[in-house]
């Protein structure tokens, strides 16, 4: 019985995650400037900001229609790892669009509301 639920179990959350495994999705900040997403087998995903020239390992859950990122930003060599950021952000996928629905930023321990744009556009495209 533990050997079948676990194959269900499988199948069911595990197969949906796979189908963005070696997906890559774009988002255009300016010319020649594009923050992309990545997505690995494991639930990981790399983050690449094109701003800050930096990619982000950070973790993803997919439930339907539902993609959850979470992220951490240790990107600042300067403060020695002192300072990390942590984030949020929840996307609808439709139509091979990411379209940001909700976002949080971790602020002295509770996690708080971000301000986001919901647009008719979406936020990334996939384009593998």
């Amino acid at each position: 019985m533990k050997i079948l639920f676990t194959v269900l179990f499988s199948i069911l959350v595990l197969g949906d995650r796979d189908r963005l495994v070696n997906s890559v999705w774009t988002h255009k900040i300016a010319d020649g400037c594009n923050n992309k997403l990545t997505f690995k087998p494991n639930g990981l995903v790399l983050e690449y900001d094109c701003e800050m020239d930096y990619a982000f390992h950070s973790k993803y859950e997919l439930d339907k229609d539902t993609l959850l990122i979470k992220g951490k930003d240790d990107s600042h060599s300067e403060d020695n790892g002192k300072v990390t950021s942590y984030w949020m952000t929840k996307y609808l996928i439709k139509n091979s669009g990411l379209y940001a629905i909700d976002s949080k930023e971790l602020v002295n321990g509770k996690w708080k509301d971000r301000k986001i744009k919901v647009d008719k556009n979406p936020d990334y495209r996939r384009i593998k």
